[in-house]
């Protein structure tokens, strides 16, 4: 076996208890349709992803590895795809809730992660998907499962600072 391209799968994360959580994707700039500013009605644990801007910053060191610097940049840098892998290193989710016709996009993203993971030799889970209707939900609305446990502090701003507190440092 070659144990050079092996990913290392942390053993707490397979075995960790999962907490769920509900991301405000109001920091996808590839999705400016997300960025209404809108907040969902009477949602308990509301965590702001522009609040948190490390998923930013890995989302686009991402994207940088796949653009050459002989060529022009795209109008659109990050991806979708881009975005999830962060979300997936940064806030070390498990699992998304999504629709399924979002598969191919969520092992796209696996992809990048582990890549982005072994290249600097951190730990890396991939997250799985837990299908779900999005009928009834906002387009800005993400749920989420990670290890991090995250008490409701009061509010949007409260939540994402504290949860901000938990999320480990990634030497970047």
């Amino acid at each position: 076996m070659n144990t050079a391209t092996q990913t290392r799968i942390t053993p707490s994360a397979q075995t960790a208890p999962l907490h769920r959580c509900r991301l405000i994707t109001d920091g996808n700039a590839h999705r400016p349709d997300l960025c209404d500013g809108s907040l969902p009605a009477a949602q308990s644990l509301l965590v702001s992803e522009a609040l948190l801007p490390q998923i930013r910053t890995v989302a686009a060191l991402i994207a940088a590895e796949r653009h050459r610097a002989d060529s022009r940049s795209p109008s659109v840098f990050t991806e979708e795809a881009d975005f999830f892998a962060a979300r997936i290193l940064v806030l070390g989710v498990r699992r998304f809730h999504l629709d399924i016709t979002l598969l191919p996009m969520l092992k796209t993203a696996n992809r990048r992660a582990q890549a982005f993971a072994r290249a600097r030799k951190l730990p890396f889970t991939p997250a799985e998907m837990h299908m779900s209707l999005h009928a009834g939900r906002p387009a800005n609305l993400l749920i989420i499962e990670t290890e991090h446990e995250m008490p409701e502090c009061g509010g949007i701003v409260a939540n994402s600072i504290a949860f901000a507190a938990k999320l480990p440092t990634l030497p970047l």
